[in-house]
């Protein structure tokens, strides 16, 4: 089995050999020790031959009056010569693969679950003396676990647990703050005021006396919940007022809406690309079935200015777009919704819309505009921080 494996890479050659009475010829080259592989008889004066490509300079030195030369290679010359016919797209094929290969062992972002700013900025900074960055290569596991306990002991009045996790081409990062229980200090005397103009609709609260109650009309800055604690109109001591005061409030939005726009649909489907940006073409790398429409957000991985050349990381989500004619009706409707939808993202916990209201209409040649009055049920406490009633300095003191 060797020796035919041995023998199948030898390199050989096909010949075809036309001229008189090429017999001759044939024997002559056996009586020169010259091995004929394969012969084949295709006419009278023209044989295909397969022999050594060794013995190929002989044949030539051979030859006299006979029109010979090569048809096919075969064995590992046939191989070296497919190989350099397809040099360029083999080379590109081992390149793109090697890119591929260590574009997946690298860090392209680094994400700290957090809303700490301060420490965020503290948690990249001491990462990256451990090499943890972006462009860096990727850690192992035991590597990780050192840095994650390394940084437990340099900062453990700050960190409670830490997590270092590898994503693809990101670490995630999450931590668990240290809570150290400060020494309790004294309360500042406050009242709770009213943040806006409002009718109240509720009022909660365990500390201080409440001067207001539901549908009372309160301008900014009224005192809601007093820190004063009076008795017969006497004030018998000052504390820091608690509580929550909900009000109806009312806003004004005004929006518009195209009759005609176009609707995006996400399928659901979505894929990471990486891009190489060139002026303005993009040349997605390795994104044998791109989406026909997409939407997407980039993270610069690799930018030189002034070169205008930058590596991108895409994520893209794949979109159905459709154009839409829409009648007044459904514009108007569509209006409303944006405008419900712009109260709403301020909204939080209990605040919610009471009633709202079309106040004005403006038909457009593209669109219509409309002004829309809500009320709203919102959250309307505020604090004003208070001095100690002056009275109550003297309290107690009869020297």
């Amino acid at each position: 089995m060797k020796n035919r494996s041995i023998e199948r890479m030898k390199s050989k050659v096909k010949l075809v050999i036309k001229g008189k009475n090429p017999n001759r010829f044939l024997l002559r080259l056996a009586k020169n020790h010259i091995n004929l592989l394969e012969l084949d008889k295709k006419a009278s004066d023209e044989y295909y031959v397969i022999i050594y490509y060794k013995d190929y300079e002989k044949v030539l030195k051979l030859n006299t009056i006979y029109d010979i030369h090569i048809v096919e290679y075969g064995g590992f010359l046939k191989e070296k010569k497919s190989l350099l016919k397809n040099k360029w797209f083999i080379g590109s094929l081992v390149i793109a693969c090697l890119l591929l290969f260590f574009l997946s062992k690298m860090i392209f972002s680094v994400e700290i679950v957090t809303n700490d700013q301060k420490m965020r900025k503290l948690l990249l900074d001491e990462l990256k003396t451990y090499g943890i960055d972006r462009f860096h290569f990727q850690k192992s596991y035991q590597e990780l676990e050192k840095v994650k306990e390394k940084m437990l002991n340099d900062y453990h009045d700050q960190l409670e647990w830490l997590e270092i996790e590898r994503i693809g081409t990101t670490y995630k990062v999450r931590y668990e703050p240290r809570i150290l229980t400060p020494d309790k200090e004294e309360t500042s005397y406050r009242h709770v005021v009213a943040a806006k103009n409002a009718i109240i609709q509720k009022v909660e609260s365990s500390e201080g006396q409440i001067l207001k109650n539901q549908n009372d009309y309160v301008k900014k800055g009224d005192i809601i919940v007093s820190g004063y604690v009076s008795l017969n109109g006497n004030v018998k001591k000052t504390v820091s007022a608690t509580g929550t005061v909900y009000g109806e409030t009312w806003y004004e939005v005004e929006v518009f809406y195209p009759f005609g726009y176009y609707e995006q649909t996400k399928t659901g489907k979505k894929k990471t690309v990486y891009v190489l940006e060139f002026f303005s073409h993009r040349i997605e790398l390795f994104n044998f079935h791109p989406f026909y429409d997409k939407i997407y957000t980039s993270e610069v991985l690799l930018e030189k200015k002034p070169f205008p050349v930058r590596f991108v990381k895409d994520y893209q989500e794949e979109v159905h777009t459709e154009s839409v004619i829409a009648t007044l009706e459904e514009a108007k409707e569509k209006a409303i919704s944006l405008a419900i939808s712009k109260i709403e993202k301020t909204l939080s916990g209990e605040e919610k819309i009471l009633n709202y209201k079309v106040v004005h209409e403006a038909v457009e040649s593209n669109g219509v505009k409309l002004q829309v009055f809500f009320s709203v049920y919102e959250d309307i406490t505020e604090y004003l921080e208070i001095p100690l009633y002056e009275e109550e300095e003297h309290e107690g003191d009869f020297s």
